[in-house]
């Protein structure tokens, strides 16, 4: 994102410097070709293997963006049947289908679309998908604008948000989803809306977004945060997703499509843990997140202790004070 502002850091005397607005941008392009808009889509989605068929019907292809780095409202028509691969995306991305159905496959299962239900696009990671003719909508949201904005709901720093994609919406979020794009719409594709005022929608419709699915914010280094490490991104996720389940290794290298050796090397390499000691960091900050939310007329160190797998009380508390500089006990107490 085009911007010249820093957060300012604690003792940081610097003055604080203005963001600069993204700039607006629209496209739109279309062809009655098959292979010329296959192509055309691959290049847009940085695809591979993109292959097409036509369907009864003559075959039409439209794609328009509209928006700006921050968020962008895009519309697709295409009358053929669409396979292939995406490597690797970095927005978050909610797609609904107003014709047609979608497969995805990815590390986490496979989803299929239901209707005009919204879904959601993985993120950060290789996914496959197939696609009847269809016509669909999609909201792309930056990665760091979403994130940002996150921090208001788990009150941490800005972190990588995972959404459960097998999670179906509820009425109610979907009502309040509807309700959000309809008043966002204009605002955000229409080039003569104010900066403030575009700003303002992108806000909603992201927060709208976070309210859409379940989530959580994961503590992912910035490292593993690329193509390259997508795999080792996605044990970590794991990790942190399962990490009070009777998990082992072998699990996690499953889960992210490794070997357990090569988990092994690449959580030594890139963590400076292997994967038991990094799920156990995890369970130790599972558990001080609990201590921290919990009444200490209400919640006992032991059981929370038990709860993240540690039986011992003692080693846990030497483990806690190591890693957080107090006692357990201290943490509740506050």
């Amino acid at each position: 994102m085009t911007s010249a502002y820093a957060p300012p850091q604690e003792g940081d005397t610097r003055p604080i410097a203005v963001q600069v607005d993204p700039a607006f941008r629209r496209s739109e392009e279309g062809t009655d070709d098959l292979l010329d808009a296959c192509a055309r889509l691959q290049d847009l989605y940085r695809g591979r293997h993109f292959r097409a068929r036509r369907s009864d019907e003559p075959f039409v292809f439209r794609y328009a963006s509209a928006g700006d780095e921050r968020m962008s409202l895009r519309t697709a028509t295409f009358t053929g049947h669409l396979q292939g691969d995406v490597p690797y995306s970095k927005d978050y991305v909610v797609s609904w289908l107003r014709s047609g159905t979608a497969t995805i496959e990815h590390h986490g299962g496979q989803l299929t679309s239901l209707g005009g239900q919204p879904f959601l696009i993985p993120s950060e990671t290789s996914f496959s998908f197939m696609m009847t003719p269809h016509r669909n909508n999609m909201v792309h949201a930056d990665a760091t604008f979403l994130e940002d904005l996150a921090t208001e709901r788990h009150g941490g720093p800005s972190q990588r948000i995972v959404f459960d994609h097998t999670a179906a919406p509820s009425p109610e979020a979907l009502v309040a989803w509807r309700a959000a794009i309809s008043a966002t719409t204009p605002a955000i594709v229409t080039e003569k809306a104010s900066p403030l005022l575009r700003h303002e929608a992108q806000v909603t419709l992201v927060r709208a977004m976070l309210d859409l699915f379940p989530w959580q914010a994961v503590d992912v280094p910035s490292s593993l945060r690329t193509e390259r490490t997508a795999r080792l991104r996605v044990a970590v996720e794991y990790v942190h997703a399962y990490a009070d389940q009777p998990i082992t290794p072998a699990d996690i290298a499953r889960a992210a499509g490794m070997h357990t050796r090569t988990l092994q090397q690449a959580m030594n390499d890139h963590l400076g843990a292997s994967p038991m000691n990094y799920l156990r960091q995890v369970r130790l900050d599972k558990a001080h997140d609990e201590l921290v939310a919990s009444s200490r007329d209400e919640a006992l160190v032991s059981e929370i202790a038990r709860r993240w797998g540690f039986g011992n009380l003692g080693r846990f508390s030497a483990a806690y004070v190591k890693r957080f500089g107090e006692y357990p006990r201290d943490t509740l107490l506050r």
